[in-house]
């Protein structure tokens, strides 16, 4: 299974942890995902998601201004579930 594939109005999704038919609307609307919605709500959705805070001072001053933020996305580990 291809993870970075782009997501189709007619593609076939199965929930990679409990191997459920992800709604076709679903994948429409995030084309990302690949659990689906009960197993999203239960470890937190598919990606994680951190916020770092950047220091746009100049190099060597003291004073910290702290005014842009970069986040990153990080696609969640995923364990099948227990049957």
């Amino acid at each position: 299974m291809t993870t970075t594939a782009k997501a189709t109005d007619d593609e076939k999704r199965t929930c990679e942890r409990c191997d459920a038919t992800i709604p076709p609307a679903r994948v429409k609307a995030l084309p990302g995902t690949w659990l689906c919605i009960e197993c999203s709500a239960e470890v937190g959705g598919d990606f994680v998601y951190t916020a770092t805070s950047v220091n746009l001072g100049k190099a060597g001053s003291l004073k910290l201004n702290y005014g842009g933020v970069t986040i990153k996305k990080h696609r969640r580990a995923i364990r099948k579930k227990d049957a």
